[in-house]
């Protein structure tokens, strides 16, 4: 028996966030956003393992590695096509697709939309019914990139259903995963509707150790933090609140991320 295209792409659709066909580095290299100024650990990966690269970085508390920090402010550099097939990105913040507190973030209308997403098997994740809350400090989109520094407030603890998990800081280890897209979610405009195709611009799942992410700073650094975009899922619900996303080019910042 023999799967039709459909289907192939259905099945596909369910290995998001698959175990690791290759090795990922957990050493972090120290960034700093010359903007806002926000030092990150991050974790990049390679254009050999994924078109365009892919950078995920985290700033911490600066007791998270004697306390388990619930939060954390994020940094995301995801890959386009161009700038009308945009895709998506996505990291696992328990670095497996199941069981854990996903984050999905893609470009639409100008601005960056992120979905948090769980599953307890492998298929198409459902919208996440937690309290995890996302904030944006800045986003910067192009034809080749997109740019998100965030705030996630609840987001390394996490409960659906009978269902529940966290993510340890004051181990001084996460198991993260990435996930990388070309084609765009389907019906983009309302995040808790969004559908996904597979991944076919890599994935995996790395140890990533904890050494220049907790700051005294965190707390300036999260006041940032004041712009929701909740996307438009009904005419009446859900309006965007941001404003678009800056046209300035990313190659610049693209190329000053830690390779």
């Amino acid at each position: 028996m023999r799967f039709c295209a459909h289907a192939f792409a259905a099945v596909a659709a369910l290995t998001l966030f698959l175990s690791p066909s290759v090795a990922q580095s957990g050493t972090p290299v120290a960034y700093t956003d010359p903007d806002t100024g926000i030092t990150f650990d991050t974790w990049t990966v390679s254009e050999t393992l994924s078109t365009g690269g892919f950078t995920f970085g985290m700033a911490l508390p600066s007791d998270a590695l004697t306390t388990d920090s619930s939060e954390f402010i994020g940094y995301l550099l995801c890959s386009s096509q161009n700038t009308t097939s945009t895709g998506w990105c996505g990291v696992s913040l328990g670095g497996t697709m199941t069981n854990s507190l996903l984050l999905l973030a893609y470009p639409y209308g100008g601005s960056i939309l992120t979905s948090f997403r769980y599953t307890t098997g492998y298929y198409l994740p459902v919208a996440y019914t937690g309290n995890a809350e996302l904030t944006q400090i800045s986003s910067t989109i192009n034809a080749t990139h997109y740019n998100l520094i965030f705030r996630c407030s609840n987001c390394l603890q996490w409960t659906q259903g009978s269902e529940s998990g966290n993510a340890t800081t004051s181990a001084g280890l996460l198991d993260l995963g990435w996930a990388q897209a070309f084609p765009a979610p389907g019906n983009p405009s309302c995040p808790s509707d969004i559908t996904l195709n597979y991944h076919d611009n890599g994935h995996n799942i790395w140890a990533a150790t904890l050494e220049n992410a907790p700051n005294t700073s965190y707390t300036d650094w999260a006041a940032l933090a004041k712009t929701t975009v909740k996307g438009r899922c009904s005419t009446t619900t859900g309006s965007t609140t941001a404003t678009p996303a800056s046209s300035t080019p990313l190659l610049a910042r693209a190329t000053t991320t830690p390779k």
